[in-house]
């Protein structure tokens, strides 16, 4: 791990009180062809529940996957926060681990642009064998992961250009995705609710991969801290190669935070 990151961790820990919210796929599991078949490496579960387990610690994941899938793959410790769909979705769990669904309804008119955008990105998939469509509360997700690179950048531009620009809907591209939603929401907006929602004093730490987590990453400021998983471009002060470095980087960091709970 390289030096000017281990400082920072170090230092990190050192907060009295910390928000430490991560992507999941790409961040803390890695990309796999099913992503059903996502799940975290161990090294980053181990992690987590050190972390879960100091004082002063709030952990919470932030993903554009629905809350109710990244609670069963993820398996966070008790006490983690979750916001899914990138935001339009939040939850909590308590400690023995049940899943508190913060209520989310969309309104009779978002439901019926959904249900447009949703027929129109099953059109494309249906001209690109090997996309597929995946169903959100709040949006519809083209998935190209299973198509070669030029005839999936074609598929995930005709799902922007056509459903994507269309009124009282958010276009995103992703990683080998194109969501588009319903609502207005981000990652930084998220993660600017979770630093207000503990209040007070709080440093936070954010790491993820997409283009989506650099809202996220954008937000932070002085006492905080951004890792960006992989070579892509961002805004983060800090980079790791992959899952497994940030696995490394996680478990350095709860060893530091509960050895200062200890003194």
């Amino acid at each position: 791990m390289e030096e000017a990151l281990t400082r920072a961790l170090h230092a990190f820990a050192t907060h009295p009180r910390v928000l430490v919210a991560l992507d999941f796929d790409g961040c803390l599991a890695p990309f796999v062809q099913d992503p059903a078949d996502a799940r975290p490496l161990p090294e980053a579960s181990a992690a987590l529940a050190r972390l879960a387990s100091a004082d002063g610690v709030q952990l919470a994941l932030v993903s554009g996957r629905p809350v109710a899938e990244l609670q069963q793959l993820a398996a966070p410790p008790p006490g983690t926060w979750l916001v899914g769909s990138h935001g339009a979705e939040q939850a909590e769990l308590d400690g023995s681990g049940q899943l508190h669904l913060m209520p989310f309804t969309l309104t009779d008119d978002q439901a019926r642009v959904l249900a447009e955008v949703t027929a129109a990105v099953g059109s494309i998939a249906a001209a690109h064998p090997g996309a597929w469509v995946e169903h959100k509360p709040a949006a519809a997700v083209l998935h190209t992961r299973g198509l070669a690179p030029p005839e999936a950048d074609q598929a995930l531009a005709e799902a922007l250009d056509g459903p994507g620009s269309a009124d009282q809907v958010w276009a995103m591209r992703g990683n080998q995705v194109t969501e588009i939603a319903v609502v207005d929401v981000s990652k930084g907006g998220s993660v600017t609710a979770l630093r207000e929602r503990l209040g007070g004093d709080v440093a936070v730490l954010y790491a993820g991969d997409d283009v989506t987590d650099e809202t996220a990453l954008a937000v932070l400021g002085a006492g905080d801290m951004g890792i960006k998983v992989g070579a892509a471009e961002t805004v983060a002060e800090h980079r790791v190669t992959d899952e497994a470095a940030l696995a490394e980087a996680l478990t350095r960091l709860g060893v530091w935070r509960t050895s200062s709970n200890d003194e």
